[in-house]
């Protein structure tokens, strides 16, 4: 088994690089000698896993050092549960100093820290500094569809693959990220999405993600079974609400939940049901904290590109510093508040059916556009719909008294919905949308809806999400010279702006960037677009240059953003390793390592 290192978003860790050399004398630093007995029972598990593979079966251990693929994959990381609403989130590590140990200090005594993170459910700034900071995921990489294309189920390089190839810049580095790009076509990025050329084509066609991988890379906004204990109490921060008071009853414990919406709407009646983006900012969590009046009432904004895995706050500290205790609000202009609206949405929640009869309709709106999904609880029919256009309808199983798990989404200009985990209609039905993308309207910040009409129903365990969103430029805003000059110095100022309709028009006016494809070569981004340092932003350092001897070692004219086919690996398959899972009673050794510990199971899965 050969083990390498996959980089990611920035140069590999001290820790990953050293790791990557032949073993040197033992270490004297019990820290380091206890993250070696870590390394040692994950290396064993590792030929175990390994040792099971099917003969010929030409496969390679990754480990992930950075954040460049998250939340598909996790770089360094600390796995944090919020205290406020209970709802498990990631945040970047790899900025941590040796990862965070404190190996590595000046004369001062000072290192780099996680020292807070943001939590995507609520919003709650809190303090990560004496979390356990976590090894990246652990992968495994199937190398014989590439090179021996040859074999029964092998093939070559597919839109969508997750793939380690060979960095152009630095060969001898090996980078993962998702391949959007083929041979001769030409990419678009445009309002966060993909669209492409395809070899002597004259026109972009929206390229739309199969629905396992339009499922597997999807974000949480809003997970509505997790609420902050300090709202609990205070109705105009709660998201879901009717625009006519008590059409839908709230049901549960107004403390702990489980948390339900009930209505039974009369014969040729509607009930509605909304969802409000209300996002806290960090000087309102801060009254409410201490009970003081808010310095502004809470407003709904626009859904963005939110990552709580870059809300990391890191800071250069002195060991008496970062025992002494931080503030926990620190409102940065890198606290994580990425700025693009993000329209493509999925809805998803348990459906109980109470009594026979009437119709539910799920809604989702973008550019102030409906996007509809009515289920007729008599006869089961569901029918979609974009604007005033039906798509094509079928029969469900939702045709009587019952619970149902029921997943509606507009992503890609596609919309599909799942009942019980099953697509009723395939991949979904598209739509043509407009050939310059919309702006948002006043409509879009309350973008779900859930209406009865002439029926008695529930909702429960309401979970919205969000598509991926592609920056043009890493590290860049999209808005950049325009929307955003002089934009947004804290979160409240952003959040501010997002939630005046006023400013919305300027959100349509954003121009595309293309990246024209070799015929032998490919386009690779990271899912975590604001941090990933991909395609979009490489450079052609590599070009052989006869004016300057030795600066460079490729002669192929290779464009800055491309990948030729022979510095492709292998494909993403599965992840072996996420971390280890520490439980009761979770004994600490030092700060990142905590026993007893198992397998973190409900990580491991197919990357998709």
């Amino acid at each position: 088994m050969t083990r390498t290192y996959a980089k990611g978003s920035d140069a590999l860790g001290a820790e990953a690089q050293e790791a990557a050399k032949p073993r040197k004398e033992k270490s004297k630093n019990n820290e380091k000698e206890k993250e070696g007995y870590r390394e040692t029972v994950e290396a064993i598990v590792v030929a175990m896993i390994l040792a099971l593979l099917v003969r010929g079966f030409e496969a390679e251990a990754f480990v992930i050092p950075t954040g460049s693929m998250a939340p598909t994959l996790m770089g360094r990381h600390k796995e944090i549960t919020c205290p406020q609403c209970g709802y498990v989130f990631t945040v970047n590590a790899s900025d941590e100093d040796e990862g965070g140990r404190g190996h590595r200090q000046d004369r001062g005594g000072q290192h780099q820290w996680v020292v807070a993170g943001t939590c995507v459910n609520c919003r709650f700034q809190t303090r990560v500094v004496d979390e356990p900071t976590f090894n990246g995921d652990r992968i495994l990489v199937m190398k014989f569809p590439y090179d021996m294309p040859f074999l029964p189920g092998a093939g070559g390089p597919n839109r969508w693959d997750v793939v380690v190839f060979r960095y152009p810049e630095e060969p001898e580095v090996s980078y993962i990220k998702r391949l959007v790009g083929l041979p001769g076509e030409e990419v678009r990025v445009y309002f966060g999405d993909i669209y492409i050329k395809p070899p002597g084509g004259n026109d972009f066609r929206l390229e739309r993600k199969p629905l396992r991988h339009q499922q597997a890379m999807q974000i949480v906004v809003h997970d509505d079974r997790y609420r902050p204990e300090a709202f609990k109490g205070q109705p105009e921060w709660r998201r879901w609400t009717s625009p006519v008071p008590g059409a839908w009853k709230e049901t549960g414990d107004p403390k702990s939940g489980p948390y339900a919406y009930v209505v039974t709407a009369p014969a040729g009646q509607e009930a509605e049901l909304r969802y409000h983006h209300l996002v806290p900012d960090p000087e309102q969590w801060q009254a409410v904290l201490s009970g003081d009046k808010l310095p502004r009432a809470p407003r709904a904004s626009l859904i963005t590109d939110f990552y709580s895995y870059n809300s990391n706050l890191t800071l250069t500290l002195t060991g008496k510093q970062k025992d002494a205790g931080l503030p926990v609000f620190r409102d940065t202009e890198g606290a994580g508040y990425q700025p693009h609206w993000v329209g493509d949405l999925t809805v998803s929640g348990k459906l109980e059916v109470k009594a026979p009869g009437g119709l539910v309709r799920f809604e989702l709106i973008e550019s102030g556009v409906s996007n509809r999904c009515e289920i007729d609880l008599s006869s089961g029919v569901a029918t979609l719909w974009h604007g005033d256009t039906s798509l094509g309808q079928k029969v469900s199983k939702i045709n009587g008294t019952g619970t149902y798990d029921v997943s509606f989404a507009n992503v890609d200009d596609r919309l599909t919905l799942l009942v019980d985990g099953q697509p009723l209609f395939g991949d979904g039905l598209t739509y043509d949308g407009p050939e310059t993308h919309g702006a948002p309207t006043a409509a879009d910040l309350s973008p779900v809806g859930i209406v009865a009409r002439g029926a008695s129903v529930a909702v429960s365990d309401l979970v919205l999400k969000r598509d991926i969103y592609y920056t043009q430029s890493p590290g860049k805003s999209d808005y950049s010279g325009g929307w955003d000059s002089g934009f947004a110095r804290t979160a409240a100022e952003t959040l501010d702006q997002l939630a005046d309709p006023s400013r919305f028009p300027d959100l349509g006016n954003l121009q595309w960037h293309d990246f024209p494809i070799g015929p032998t070569s490919y386009m690779m981004l990271g899912d975590n677009s604001p941090r990933s340092k991909d395609s979009r932003g490489w450079s052609t350092i590599d070009h052989f240059d006869p004016n300057y001897p030795g600066s460079g070692w490729d002669t192929s004219d290779r464009k800055s953003h491309e990948v030729p086919r022979a510095m492709l690996t292998g494909k993403a398959f599965f992840i072996y390793w996420p971390h280890g899972k520490p439980f009761y009673p979770d004994i600490a050794i030092s700060r990142d390592i905590h026993i007893p510990f198992r397998p973190y199971i409900e990580r491991m899965k197919w990357i998709r």
